[in-house]
């Protein structure tokens, strides 16, 4: 038995008031060889052994399925649905296979494909309403020890704030550094907390994690635009630019248009590495899904080259703060507006109306405005 599924099994043992798994008695060997005849392959062990102990029931954020075909929180019932909605047979080694539902709707369920050892399958989180598929854990053994760790914090069970969240992402980083959304989480409450700088190393981080989350090296590029971070932005361009699929450059939430626009901010600092650079342009031209894209993306590319002012941006929509009047006033204005959401960090790179305003003044500041949630 791994550390962490021992403190697992400890806790809610000491907690039974709280833990209702306890109130379940033992899977029997026939339920779990059951699970294992359907899926055509033994459940992890560290999984057999919980389930042995305590077979499923409610925890403090979630529900551990039980081994059995009966009930809405069956690990079978819940197999057959992720079958149908997925439109893979039960047996098909690269259908996920599902032990927890998280309190925010998601399935938790290891990753099949990972390999022919259970062991060593790694774990998912699976939206069924969005059909979104995350790597949260490594091992189960991550799995168990996050939950203790979330469990015994001086958070637990109060108000959720972005001090919590932040909390809670480090803890997860500090369980599993490899894990690309245990960084982003870290970056993405940073961020709100008005921590530029830091908040771009943790992007960066969660973006060199193997597989990464594909939208973390955007979120990187446009926070390392406005900080003038010309290293921190040619080392998320080199990997968001990177020749892939279409649905791919869905799931980094960008387009190669918009990355080209967010690069030449920086050209003036970039003109050292122009040669990288340009291979850059290529293959963002490459990747365009328009004509028009890709005449602007040259346009872009031809002004960088002559050292000349590349063409405006494609804006994604009109600015809701225009530069006018006072520029504290202004600012003050355009702050509050990125406070409440109203403004983007794309809006401050891609918006026209900004240009001649992030010559004039220091832009990111914005970024040092704290939101909540």
């Amino acid at each position: 038995m791994h550390r962490g599924v021992h403190e697992f099994i400890a806790w809610i043992e000491q907690h039974p008031d709280i833990a209702g798994v306890t109130a379940n008695p033992p899977a029997q060997a026939v339920d779990l060889g059951l699970i294992e005849e359907r899926i055509a392959s033994p459940l992890p062990a560290d999984l057999r052994l919980m389930l042995a102990r305590h077979n499923g029931g409610p925890l403090p954020s979630g529900q551990l399925l039980h081994a059995g075909a009966e009930g809405e929180h069956s690990m079978l019932r819940m197999l057959e649905i992720l079958a149908l909605r997925l439109e893979k047979p039960v047996r098909d080694p690269e259908l996920l296979f599902p032990f927890y539902r998280s309190d925010d709707g998601g399935i938790l369920a290891f990753d099949r494909s990972a390999g022919p050892v259970s062991d060593t399958w790694p774990i998912i989180d699976y939206y069924m309403e969005s059909g979104e598929q995350r790597l949260v854990h490594r091992t189960f053994d991550g799995f168990c020890r996050l939950r203790v760790a979330e469990w015994t914090s001086s958070d637990f069970g109060t108000e959720f704030t972005l001090d919590s969240y932040l909390r809670s992402g480090e803890r997860h980083v500090a369980i599993e550094p490899d894990v690309s959304i245990a960084h982003a989480t870290v970056a993405h409450a940073l961020r709100r907390a008005g921590r530029p700088e830091e908040a771009l190393q943790a992007y960066l981080r969660a973006a060199r994690c193997v597989p990464a989350q594909p939208w973390c090296d955007w979120e990187s590029l446009k926070i390392a635009a406005l900080l003038g971070d010309s290293k921190a932005a040619l080392e998320s361009a080199t990997r968001v630019s990177a020749r892939a699929p279409r649905p791919r450059w869905g799931q980094r939430e960008t387009t190669p248009v918009m990355v080209a626009d967010v690069l030449a901010v920086l050209a003036p600092r970039l003109s050292p590495r122009r040669e990288q650079l340009l291979r850059i342009y290529d293959q963002l031209v490459e990747q365009s899904d328009s004509e028009r894209d890709k005449l602007h993306i040259v346009s872009v590319r031809k002004a960088l080259f002559a050292e000349e002012t590349p063409p405006a941006p494609k804006a994604l929509r009109t600015s809701s703060i225009p530069p006018s009047g006072d520029p504290k006033e202004w600012m003050a204005k355009l702050a509050e507006a990125y406070r409440q959401g109203a403004v983007r960090d794309e809006d401050l790179l891609l918006d026209p109306a900004y240009a001649s305003a992030r010559r004039k003044f220091a832009l990111s500041g914005i970024l040092r405005v704290r939101r909540g949630f």
